[in-house]
């Protein structure tokens, strides 16, 4: 059983389309976001790695640079779909990121599967290996579940009954009985609302990592650092209403893992020098 973990904004998309097209011994994994990516990584490493960015530019190649810098990530294949590079420079950057090759967007699915074939030296593609037709279930890309898990937590009031059943039950407020794990005050709790999630969505969409972490460009770590936990800790699902969780359960996972991708950038020296090389304040 060979293991693909594709990483960027059309991980779902090319994991699909992939899916399509090789047998049943080929798990295909997604993630869009890449600090998601760099976690299913870690916890399960693939054979392989695609990198998929439909506007290109430096985001791949930090986030390639981020993998590298992995132990296990010395070892695996890096292949990129994105918008090309200057074509002088195309086979600098393959070199110097050490890929097994840099396609096009608009590359067939086909295509690319004949890549990475090549890049594991065995034959993956469904009429090869597999005489009977691929199921749904394993020709669609594995969803990229929510790195937190689902919410289960008490609403309202919580109901204690008495030991003598005749007596009539207590009401007392969760908030005495379940303190926030951050030592945060219910004030603190009701800081986010469902506008606040939505104007952060927008904020962390924009891709730019001071954007997301609400610091100046070329904040230095100790300000990274401190502006992600102060952010974390405001949009962690226990802190918050139960209510406000279950509707938003997915964009706060979105805002969160956002949060980490832009730390795991800001907050390595190395990295963020690269980030504010090759970036331009939009």
């Amino acid at each position: 059983m060979f293991r693909l973990l594709i990483i960027g904004g059309p991980a779902d998309d090319w994991a699909e389309r992939l899916g399509k097209v090789v047998g049943d011994q080929v798990d295909i994994e997604s993630a869009r976001l890449p600090s998601a990516g760099i976690r299913q990584f870690e916890s399960t490493p693939a054979d392989l790695v695609v990198i998929a960015d439909d506007r290109g530019g430096s985001r791949i190649e930090i986030l390639a640079r981020a993998l590298r810098q992995r132990p296990l990530g010395q070892l695996v294949p890096l292949l990129f779909i994105g918008p090309l590079p200057e074509e002088e420079s195309v086979e600098d950057k393959i070199n110097d990121l050490d890929l097994v090759g840099w396609l096009p967007v608009k590359t067939s699915a086909t295509d690319v599967v004949a890549e990475i074939e090549e890049a594991l030296g065995a034959e993956i593609r469904e009429d090869e290996i597999a005489q009977e037709p691929v199921s749904p279930e394993n020709s669609a890309a594995t969803p990229d579940a929510g790195e937190h898990g689902s919410a289960s937590y008490f609403d309202g009031d919580v109901v204690l009954e008495p030991v003598d059943e005749a007596a009539t039950p207590q009401r007392v407020d969760r908030n005495s009985i379940f303190r926030s794990p951050h030592g945060q005050s219910s004030k603190a709790e009701q800081s986010v609302d469902a506008d606040g999630i939505e104007r952060k969505l927008k904020a962390v969409r924009h891709e730019d990592y001071y954007v997301i972490l609400e610091v100046r460009r070329g904040a230095e770590s100790q300000t990274v650092r401190e502006a992600f936990h102060r952010l974390y800790a405001r949009f962690d699902p226990e802190s918050l209403d139960f209510r406000l969780v279950r509707q938003f359960q997915d964009e706060i996972d979105e805002i969160r893992d956002a949060l980490e991708d832009a730390f795991a950038v800001l907050g390595d020296p190395d990295l963020r020098q690269s980030y504010l090389q090759h970036t331009v304040k939009r």
